[in-house]
């Protein structure tokens, strides 16, 4: 395995010392160099040999990120040196800016390349390993989100843009969030979008029979350049319990959505989100064979442990998940996702 990688499994897993001259400096750089955004996406984002991480920042960590020199250092756990750069929102994620009576990040999020536009705050679902359950469900409205994503990508370069919502109440709400979708890929048809959603027809997640016209009303209509269809768990008694509205839809009707959606969007444009830490690790990986199998990229996300989801974790773990599944995925020609290097900074 590569030494990158370990390096990173590690500081997913046990975080990374910010080193006092390193903190000084970073402070003097940006006011939230420090994320504290959702769960997955909080912490110090580091770029070190073409691997991205976003690391905790923790106290009694065995590694450290060091300032000397006019250079950023990681130094491991054997007490190597390993020049990294470090990755600082723009400054609209001070969260001064506020539209329509609601803070800027509530509408946008940059993460490396990438914006989160964020459709509707809180969530119809209850995982237990998700905080969007704390927040009001709300929709956001067009006018604000286009001109809160205007000044996000007026601060960075942003290569791709991700359309995020939690799960909605009805059909109604369903079908307002389809035309949320293409309000923003009609409108930015230069910038590649994709799409985070569970299955679901036009007003149902349920709906099986609509799941091939929907996704053709996605790609044709809509313009959305990928999905995301996110199992997060295999066995069917731990689904139940963290994710009860997604094992009320299914792992049939998931696997059935995704198995149309490359059919119809093609290769390397469907993946499909699946946590390590929460299951064993054979479940897991049964898990990443069922998506490899459909021609969909899965994508191994380390637990971040909240409320009832503590999960067992390890390095040790994450480092075996991904030899693991980059042999199952060899065997069916198709890559570990995100294929976006800077997207996988929270993944494995």
């Amino acid at each position: 395995m590569d030494r990158n990688f370990i390096i990173k499994a590690h500081l997913l897993y046990e975080g990374i010392k910010i080193s006092k001259e390193a903190k000084e400096v970073l402070d003097k750089k940006s006011k939230v160099w420090l994320m504290n955004d959702y769960i997955t996406c909080s912490g110090v984002t580091l770029v070190y040999n073409d691997e991205y991480v976003t690391a905790g920042a923790v106290d009694n960590s065995k590694f450290s990120l060091i300032y000397e020199n006019d250079s950023f250092y990681i130094i491991d756990d054997q007490g190597k040196k390993i020049k990294a750069d470090v990755i600082t929102p723009p400054e609209y994620m001070k969260d001064e800016v506020v539209i329509r009576g609601k803070p800027i990040t509530y509408y946008v999020n940059t993460y490396t390349d990438r914006v989160r536009i964020q459709l509707l705050g809180g969530c119809a679902n209850t995982c237990k390993f998700c905080n969007a359950k704390e927040f009001k469900y709300e929709f956001n409205d067009v006018e604000g989100l286009d001109q809160a994503l205007q000044i996000a990508l007026s601060q960075s370069e942003i290569r791709h843009a991700l359309l995020s919502s939690g799960n909605v109440k009805c059909g109604e709400d369903m079908r307002r969030l389809t035309e949320t979708y293409k309000y923003f890929c009609q409108k930015y048809k230069d910038m590649e979008i994709d799409l985070m959603t569970p299955p679901r027809g036009f007003e149902s997640y349920t709906a099986t029979e609509e799941y091939e016209d929907y996704l053709k009303y996605l790609r044709d209509e809509v313009g959305i350049y990928g999905l995301s269809i996110n199992i997060e768990l295999n066995d069917s008694k731990e689904l139940a319990f963290y994710c009860p509205e997604k094992a009320a839809i299914g792992q049939e009707r998931y696997l059935k959505f995704i198995e149309y959606a490359v059919k119809i969007l093609g290769k390397n444009k469907v993946r499909s989100l699946i946590i390590v830490g929460l299951e064993p690790l054979e479940e897991t990986l049964k898990g990443v064979e069922k998506l490899a199998k459909l021609g969909a990229n899965p994508v191994l996300s380390p637990l971040f442990p909240y409320g009832e989801a503590q999960g067992n974790l390890s390095a040790e773990l994450f480092i075996e998940s991904r030899r693991a599944s980059e042999e199952i995925c060899k065997k069916y020609d198709i890559f570990l996702g995100p294929l976006c290097k800077p997207c996988s900074h929270n993944t494995l």
